[in-house]
């Protein structure tokens, strides 16, 4: 699967009491000036610890439940064009709401699972957030969302297995291998990266809830998957509704 450079161009969390917080969170490629693939995405998230059933329970592990509404949006280089046969890429949204538990199995690894369910089509808004963002913030003229990606309900359940190797007291290795598996993707992946400062955290993007405290840090690394399936890009596998992505 082709992409374009993606900025993360705002994450903003704040922590409503010591086991809870809210998240935005903004993608975009706007700052590369190519506005292309996948061109952004909008994920509002919330999370807290999650109690344990009594005082007692030492041998229960420390455990995050999180929320997240989020948008992703997809389109052609050419996304002005109404010539379908320029199209290098589909028009595509995706809406959805992800219910995620975190298990910390120690101090520097967690798993997690997830399922994710939404929408794609018109009724993921996609065309209309994008358009109206463009003629009204950026004063450009709209896409033309030729022979996007079908409206169609998904399902997805997501599993994620971070994990932390110190290196020296301020230099680490992050490591993290996921998958996904429903009708809006199935895949395999992994991120690898340095972090570099006095930051303890497992994951470079996690859970908000481990940046607790006063720290620092530098992070680079980079991210591999492979997509068995990508209904953005090929459609459905049951049907063949997507006319653009079978042609």
């Amino acid at each position: 699967m082709r992409g374009g450079f993606i900025l993360c161009l705002l994450m903003i969390s704040v922590m409503g009491t010591a086991q809870e917080y809210i998240e935005l969170h903004v993608d975009n490629d706007l700052y590369f000036n190519t506005d292309w693939y996948y061109s952004s995405g909008i994920f509002i998230g919330t999370g807290k610890q999650r109690v344990k059933s009594s005082e007692g329970d030492k041998a229960s592990k420390k455990q995050f439940i999180h929320w997240t509404l989020g948008q992703e949006i997809y389109n052609p280089k050419m996304r002005y064009s109404k010539d379908e046969s320029t199209f290098d890429y589909p028009f595509g949204g995706w809406l959805f709401l992800e219910r995620k538990l975190q298990t910390y199995i120690d101090s520097v690894s967690t798993f997690e699972w997830s399922v994710k369910f939404g929408v794609t089509g018109k009724a993921s808004l996609a065309p209309y957030i994008q358009n109206l963002y463009h003629s009204k913030v950026l004063g450009l003229k709209d896409l033309s969302w030729e022979k996007a990606v079908p409206q169609s309900t998904h399902l997805n359940i997501n599993f994620h297995y971070r994990k932390r190797f110190y290196i020296t007291n301020q230099i680490s290795l992050l490591t993290s291998g996921f998958s996904n598996l429903g009708t809006q993707r199935t895949g395999l992946g992994v991120r690898l990266g340095a972090l570099i400062g006095t930051s303890k955290v497992i994951s470079f993007i996690g859970n908000p809830l481990e940046a607790r405290g006063k720290a620092y840090a530098f992070y680079l690394g980079t991210r591999q998957e492979y997509r068995f399936h990508d209904y953005m890009v090929s459609g459905s596998l049951f049907n063949d509704n997507a006319r653009f992505c079978n042609e």
